[in-house]
């Protein structure tokens, strides 16, 4: 994790130092290698988090769009007294989760649940030829950026993330930015959006749209 609290402070990580996981309470060290981002670690081998993933490099970059303090936000029910780490949740309430590691379907469901109002962005770069596959199988987009697609690779990208929730995909800066608006895993046709990044970052910031309107892939047209 990026943020632990140093003397109630929440703080990045620094050489040789101990802080507070923000979310169970339990004893984190500092991890600053020169081979890796600078973290902070539970001191035990469990983890208070059973969603949270390794962080990377792309996961540092989008967070870094929005405001420190909406970075890694302790989401807790107090129904059930369940906790998680939201990588990032505007002051306008929606969560948005970067996911690059592969996920089950129920645990897709569990964290929209958990979440409710939130957005998905994918790491579509993690596998290239699924970069350039896309690339292949999609029209060029029309005046209003739609595209439409029939996905004809092995890969399970858009299975994965058929889903009523917002779905977006990141493509890395050569294939684009794209919100998955619907996929039907039996034709294995789409249709996609391409999306300015600074726009759809802008868009939660202001708080001027949380993209449910039209829903996510899986959504009825």
């Amino acid at each position: 994790m990026r943020y632990a609290d140093v003397n109630g402070v929440k703080s990045e990580a620094q050489p040789k130092t101990r802080a507070l996981c923000r979310a169970c309470g339990g004893e984190v060290v500092a991890k600053c290698g020169k081979h890796v981002i600078w973290h902070w670690s539970h001191i035990s081998l469990a983890t208070c988090d059973r969603w949270w993933e390794t962080e990377t490099e792309w996961h540092r970059r989008w967070k870094d769009r929005f405001p420190k303090d909406w970075q890694e936000v302790v989401q807790y029910d107090a129904l059930t007294g369940e906790k998680h780490i939201a990588d990032v949740r505007t002051r306008h309430g929606v969560v948005v989760e970067f996911q690059r590691s592969t996920i089950e379907p129920s645990e897709v469901k569990d964290r929209e649940s958990f979440h409710q109002r939130m957005v998905w962005v994918i790491d579509g770069a993690k596998n290239e030829s699924d970069c350039v596959n896309f690339s292949n199988m999609r029209t060029r987009p029309d005046d209003n950026g739609f595209a439409v697609f029939q996905w004809y690779g092995r890969s399970k990208l858009f299975h994965r993330w058929h889903t009523t929730t917002p779905v977006f995909i990141d493509f890395g800066d050569q294939y684009g930015f794209w919100r998955v608006c619907r996929f039907d895993p039996q034709n294995k046709k789409g249709v996609a959006l391409l999306v300015d990044r600074s726009l759809f970052t802008a868009a939660l910031i202001e708080g001027t749209s949380d993209f449910s309107r039209n829903g996510g892939p899986a959504s009825a047209f």
